[in-house]
């Protein structure tokens, strides 16, 4: 199992910030977003330095897509359904560390662990 540490943005200010103006990112690091309700999504790269992967993630807590975010770019990464979280990471996190579509993520005190499958 796959471990990271993460902050999370879970109210308007830190969900709006997120990793805006950050000159690098840790590569066993990552950002959670936890949404009030589960909901389509949508980030963007502006004012963002680093390129990231983002796994959108369902109220089962599993991964339901992974994109990229494009530095700097005002163009809508978008989540293809409704979701609960979504995970920033630096860009290619997931594949390098195998992880995709149909894991499952459980969080607590500032770490994230990658499940594949849920038992």
């Amino acid at each position: 199992m796959k471990k990271i540490k993460i902050d999370i943005a879970d109210t308007p200010s830190s969900r709006s910030q997120g990793l805006m103006f950050r000159k690098t990112i840790p590569e066993d690091y990552g950002m959670l977003f936890v949404m009030d309700k589960s909901q389509k999504m949508n980030f963007w790269g502006a004012n963002t330095y680093v390129p990231l992967d983002i796994a959108f993630i369902d109220d089962n807590k599993k991964i339901t897509s992974i994109k990229k975010i494009v530095p700097m770019s005002y163009r809508a990464v978008s989540s293809d359904d409704n979701c609960k979280y979504a995970l920033e990471a630096s860009i290619n996190f997931f594949d390098n560390n195998k992880i995709g579509i149909g894991s499952y993520v459980d969080f607590e005190n500032g770490e994230l662990t990658f499940v594949a499958e849920k038992d």
